[in-house]
């Protein structure tokens, strides 16, 4: 799998996301071929829920929503997103995507009082996560890489065979592997991306890492 160092960096000239409304998403970046629904994907494109967004080899694709969350997608990535609503989750089928989420509304979960959690599915794991930086590989159809590069994430089973939770101020790599005796998970080494990649993207939503502390 290519990881994406290196392409981010031409990501620090483009223009910065501007004028966003509230649960409005769109396409802010791509390179290469991208398509939404099976057809080809420009920028400025509205996403909408149930999307289903594909990169080709050596492309990738960035889309905003709420201003402050901002998912990128690497290259050879397929991510289908809630039918119901955008911003609260969507299915990893292959290929990785890190994100950055700042601003998860209210309206997500319809209950002021509701603790809000943006959940992504892979075929091994589920994780929920809140106000984040995160980063998420589908190696292959039994292993998923899961790293919490500066926040928390509460991690299940797909089955519900596990729950952990996972927080870093700076990093902290799991493998979820699914075999005949069950589900593992274990420690993993940093893969696939680093800290200039993930302040690359906070910075195409004017954020910035604070790598000293958790963010929740």
């Amino acid at each position: 799998m290519k990881g994406i160092v290196g392409v981010l960096a031409l990501l620090l000239f483009v223009s910065s996301v501007t004028a966003f409304s509230a649960d409005k998403a769109s396409i802010v970046y791509i390179e290469g071929d991208v398509s939404m629904n099976g057809s080809p994907a420009v920028v400025g494109d509205e996403v909408l829920p149930g999307a289903v967004l594909t990169t080709a080899k050596e492309s990738l694709c960035q889309i905003v929503f709420n201003a402050k969350n901002i998912v990128h997608m690497a290259a050879g990535t397929t991510l289908r997103f809630d039918a119901k609503a955008l911003s609260r989750g969507a299915t990893l089928q292959k290929g990785a995507v890190a994100m950055v989420l700042r601003n998860l509304n209210p309206l997500i979960s319809g209950n002021p009082g509701d603790e809000l959690r943006f959940t992504i599915k892979t075929s091994t794991a589920v994780a929920g996560v809140r106000g984040t930086c995160f980063f998420v590989a589908v190696e292959d159809e039994n292993n998923t890489y899961v790293c919490a590069c500066n926040g928390a994430i509460h991690l299940e089973g797909s089955g519900g065979q596990f729950t952990q939770n996972l927080a870093s101020s700076h990093h902290q790599e799991v493998r979820v592997t699914r075999s005949a005796s069950g589900i593992s998970v274990i420690a993993a080494p940093l893969l696939y991306h680093t800290d200039g990649d993930v302040e690359a993207i906070a910075a195409r939503i004017d954020e910035k890492i604070d790598w000293t502390k958790i963010d929740r």
